[in-house]
């Protein structure tokens, strides 16, 4: 910032130089040449940007401001010229701090993101920047630890949670040798990887470089901006012509061509697109490019992933039913005993068990003989008691008895998505345990939200068709807005469907399985930034914080963005335009037709400056559901 805050002050000393030197010329000394020199000095990086552009023979609007000021200079109107420069100046810090708000708001980002990994040198395990894991390292993965760089898996075995490449909550098995992407989350035990894929190809390389790219391009809307000031440029530059014929003033000609030049159009476009970045990045958003901003006021179909987008994409325990007592202690004991036999599995399901048993802080019991049946569950002894878990097929096989009500019940519970376990002893059925994935807490107020505000919403999964329509109800959506059973290119052919009616649809999914989708959609975006450069690459806007409330706050913060843009160009356009009628008229002077484009311009940054303040609308207030 200091030295932005420099460099405006060297700048303006110029022209304010000028400016008290023209205010105290008495003696009336020729100042055309230290006016030039002065001003030039004073517009030196717009100068050069205008000299390039002439060069390679195009016309931009920077060239019609340096026309201004030296045909001010020659007509020796110093102080209009060094006014004018003046205001060109102060609209460059302006933007100069703006984008310096946006680095900023994206450095904070990187709060959020992983820094750091853990690497083993010798017998000695070190922590270190990210940046600084290089091919060949041995990575250390503990327990809940991400893994942050793609490698081998060194270790005899490792469990993990791959749900960002798969799109489901299902931790795996890895044997020695597989290739562990980065992202992936240790489900499992210690383990060790050697690294293979570090640096720029990282995530946290990704998302930087997404950081540092935000904003570079052009809007369609800024470009148009851009294109609306050259022709206005143009156009005054024919009425300037035209009432000079007509009239013979030079200064009433000269009055119209200050007020009609769109100085203040150059900042618009790009200032206002950077706010949008910037604001997006307050609220714990990633845009990709200022093109998205205006995409997102577009969209008409609002398309959504199931698994991990919706839902937690962690499978949980929802219930525990008992066949005979009903109350904590007992349900307590149950959990101990089913929890003590899913010790010896790594399924998705018993760790979802434990996971219970252990957060109740419920002492899980002790088995000397477990055993993993193939086909679904586990058998144990224990004190000379025979006990089992697993499925309802897998305990019928194991010759035990499900009365009708139970039996109803377990059948009610699958059908709005549940998986149950079964636990028996001495062959008689005890209860069961129900495992469901969870509902983001934030979802149901999400699809509220986004329905209320117009907007048709769908839901594409690779889950059956019960769990589709159960998720409808539970959210309240019509049956036909979800789909069931879809391949990642049923996915991408339903967007296609939308796009060609030139209906723009937004998709939200995570991980790499949804990149092709993300692609094929208006606006894309990721939920989070676990996974590698696949899906972040795919989307056009990354959550940060993997909360769907973002949704509608980008959204809407989009549609401000746009509507102070087209605020900015109606009010000055208007200012222009009277101000311009008032000089050729002789109503007013060369200063204050100056003074009038000088207020339009504090006019504008004043409004474009109010997108700076942002507030989150919505609210995480449900609790969570099953699906």
């Amino acid at each position: 910032m200091k030295k932005i805050i420099l460099s405006f002050l060297i700048r303006a000393l110029f022209p304010v130089i000028l400016l008290l030197y023209a205010a105290s010329n008495h003696y009336h000394l020729p100042l055309k040449w230290p006016g030039f020199i002065f001003l030039t000095i004073a517009l030196w990086p717009r100068a050069m940007n205008a000299l390039k552009d002439i060069f390679h023979r195009r016309f931009d609007i920077g060239i019609s401001m340096l026309l201004t000021v030296y045909l001010l200079v020659y007509l020796n109107s110093i102080s209009i010229a060094a006014a004018f420069v003046l205001i060109m100046i102060f609209g460059d810090l302006f933007k100069d701090i703006i984008l310096q708000r946006v680095r900023k708001s994206l450095e904070k980002i990187t709060v959020y993101l992983p820094h750091t990994g853990f690497i083993k040198i010798g017998e000695e395990i070190k922590e270190i920047d990210i940046a600084g894991i290089k091919i060949n390292d041995t990575i250390a993965v503990r327990p809940g630890g991400r893994v942050p760089a793609d490698g081998i898996l060194i270790s005899d075995a490792a469990l993990l949670d791959e749900s960002v490449i798969s799109g489901e909550s299902r931790p795996i098995s890895a044997a020695k040798g597989v290739e562990i992407p980065a992202g992936s989350i240790n489900a499992g035990d210690y383990f060790e990887v050697r690294a293979t894929r570090v640096g720029e190809n990282s995530t946290i390389s990704q998302i930087r470089k997404i950081a540092e790219e935000a904003g570079r391009e052009k809007a369609p809307i800024a470009r148009f901006i851009d294109q609306y000031a050259k022709y206005t440029s143009v156009v005054a530059a024919f009425l300037v012509i035209a009432v000079y014929a007509l009239t013979g003033n030079l200064f009433h000609a000269l009055g119209l061509w200050i007020a009609m030049v769109p100085i203040i159009f150059a900042i618009i476009g790009p200032v206002s697109a950077s706010i949008g970045i910037s604001t997006a990045a307050k609220i714990g958003i990633l845009i990709k490019n200022s093109e998205t901003i205006e995409d997102l006021t577009k969209i008409k179909h609002i398309v959504f992933d199931k698994t991990g987008t919706l839902t937690v994409g962690l499978p949980s325990v929802r219930d525990v039913v008992l066949i005979n007592e009903n109350n904590y202690a007992a349900e307590n004991n149950f959990l101990a005993l089913a929890a003590g036999m899913e010790k010896k599995s790594e399924h998705e399901i018993a760790r979802a068990i434990i996971r219970e048993a252990e957060q109740k802080n419920i002492a899980i019991n002790e088995f000397s003989e477990v055993h993993t049946v193939k086909g679904g569950g586990l058998t144990a002894e224990r004190s000379g008691d025979k006990f089992a878990v697993g499925s309802r097929k897998f305990l019928e096989n194991q010759r035990v008895t499900f009365n009708k009500d139970f039996t109803n019940i377990a059948a009610e519970r699958e059908n709005n998505g549940e998986t149950p376990v079964f636990v028996s002893k001495n062959g008689e059925l005890l209860g069961g345990i129900f495992i469901a994935d969870m509902l983001r807490p934030e979802t149901p107020k999400v699809i509220q939200i986004l329905k209320n505000e117009g907007y048709d919403l769908h839901i594409l999964t690779g889950d059956d068709r019960m769990v589709a329509n159960y998720i409808s109800e539970l959210l309240k959506l019509d049956k036909s807005a979800v789909a069931a059973n879809l391949s990642p290119q049923d996915k991408i052919s339903r967007i296609h469907e939308m796009e060609l009616k030139n209906e723009h649809a937004i998709m939200v999914g995570d991980g790499i399985n949804d990149a092709p989708a993300l692609s094929a959609a208006a606006v894309g975006i990721a939920m989070g930034v676990r996974g590698t450069d696949i899906a972040t690459n795919a989307a056009d806007v990354v959550l940060v914080e993997e909360n769907l409330l973002k949704i509608p706050e980008v959204i809407n913060n989009a549609k401000r963005i746009i509507s102070v843009i087209k605020q900015d160009l109606i009010s000055a356009t208007a200012i222009h335009v009277i101000a311009g009628a008032l000089a050729v008229f002789g109503v007013i002077t060369l200063l204050q037709t100056a003074i009038f484009h000088e207020v339009s311009s504090i006019i504008v940054l004043a409004n474009t400056a109010r997108l700076f303040f942002v507030h989150n609308d919505y609210l995480v207030e449900s609790n969570p559901k099953t699906i």
